[in-house]
This record gives C-alpha cells, sequence and structure tokens, in this order.
C-alpha cells in the first residue's frame, strides 16, 4: 500500500461550466472554486502531504474573452492581497510558478509579498501555476541552462530538475483533475513522467472532502512499480 502522497498536483476544471449550469457569472465559477482549494489545501495538509500543485492560469487561458479575463486577475489581485490571514493562520508557504514576469506590475507586487511573507513557514508548500504552461516551462528551463554556460552534452533529468520551476520540490505522486476530462492539458510536463492520475467527474467547486479521500485510497491500492 502506498503512503499519503508528499506531493499531489490538481488541475481545479470546471469552474465555468459550474457556473454556467447555473446561470451566474462565470467569476462566481472561479470563487467557489477557491473556497474548494482552500478546503483541499486544509486537509492535503492534515494528512501530512508535504506539496499541492494548484493549476490556476495556464499559459493558454489567454484565449479566454477579454472581459473574463480582467474579471479572473481582479479576482486573483484581490485574493493575493486576503489570502496572507490564509496562509499566515495555516502557516503555509506560498510559492508562485509560471511567467510571472508577464503579469501586470500590481499583480507581480501581490505575488511578491505574499511569497515573502510566507517563505519562512514550515506547513504545506503551495505552488500556484499562473500564466503557467508545461511547454513553457521546459523553454524557460532551456533558457536557464544555456544562460549559465552549460553545455548541453551534459544535460541529464537531474539538470532540467536543477533548473526547472521546482528544483527542490519531488515530483508529484499524483495529479488530481476534475471535470472528467482525462487530458493533462499541458501541466508540469517535466514534473509528471510517473504521476498516477485520477480524474474526477465532479466540476472543481462541487468538489468535496469525501471526493478527496476516495481519490487518495484509490492512489494508495495502486502497485506503483516505475516501469519495473
Amino acid at each position: 500500500m502506498n503512503r499519503t502522497p508528499e506531493h499531489i498536483a490538481i488541475i481545479m476544471d470546471g469552474n465555468r461550466r459550474w457556473a454556467e449550469n447555473k446561470k451566474i457569472d462565470k467569476i462566481d465559477g472561479h470563487k467557489e472554486g477557491i473556497k474548494t482549494a482552500k478546503k483541499i489545501a486544509i486537509e492535503s495538509h492534515r494528512i501530512g502531504t508535504k506539496n499541492l500543485t494548484l493549476y490556476a492560469f495556464s499559459f493558454q487561458n489567454w484565449n479566454r474573452p477579454k472581459v473574463e479575463i480582467e474579471s479572473l486577475f481582479k479576482l486573483f489581485t484581490d485574493l493575493f492581497e486576503d489570502k496572507s490571514k490564509f496562509f499566515k493562520d495555516n502557516g503555509f508557504v506560498f510559492n508562485p510558478i509560471g511567467r510571472l514576469d508577464e503579469l501586470n506590475s500590481l499583480m507581480k507586487k501581490k505575488i511578491s509579498r505574499l511569497h515573502q511573507e510566507t517563505i519562512g513557514n514550515k506547513g504545506l508548500i503551495i505552488n500556484v501555476a499562473i500564466n503557467y504552461g508545461g511547454q513553457e516551462e521546459i523553454i524557460d528551463t532551456l533558457k536557464k541552462i544555456s544562460f549559465a554556460g552549460i553545455d548541453l552534452n551534459s544535460l541529464d533529468v537531474g539538470l532540467l530538475k536543477k533548473f526547472s520551476y521546482l528544483p527542490k520540490t519531488p515530483d508529484p505522486e499524483l495529479i488530481i483533475r476534475t471535470g472528467g476530462h482525462s487530458r493533462i492539458s499541458n501541466f508540469l510536463n517535466l514534473h509528471n513522467s510517473y504521476s498516477e492520475i485520477m480524474v474526477s467527474s465532479k466540476l472543481w467547486p462541487d468538489f468535496t472532502l469525501e471526493d478527496f479521500h476516495l481519490i487518495i485510497k484509490e492512489y494508495k491500492s495502486i502497485n506503483r512499480n516505475y516501469g519495473k
């Protein structure tokens, strides 16, 4: 039987569909999704998980309608101001990953402040993927290796990991995707080689602690042999 995953990653899919089903604004679906994320983060910490990676906004999400993106980024901006209390109260670390330099100055400032305020905490590390893409991470990793003057002939998996967005984080043993779709959606391409992928039909705002524990139970029952 497997132990509780040290690193769980989640593709939080279904916020928009949840709002559409209820005939309310899409941004309200994202707000409900944040409530679910907080509950799952607290429970992940309680069961002993050390790292939680949440797919908040992908590099490809820029193709969404402009008004939705603007509303979503206003929500993020407000959230990074208010969420400092959530991280402080629970002792969690906020670790943003992605092409953060491409965000607006206000959002970058609030992200940096929250990261600095929580970096010394000892609890769950929450990697929040913002303006993130797995293929883009590979490109950025190779650029950093090249900039460091390292001969690409010496390239190996360890070197890729060292220069990635998550150099000190173990690869996720478990990736959860809600919303019923089984695709990986350009998520953690450098880190998901042996991740178990569990798909829930629940839309993210409807995903409960019971659903979470059922997936953890299923994960623990899998024989993970890493290709042996």
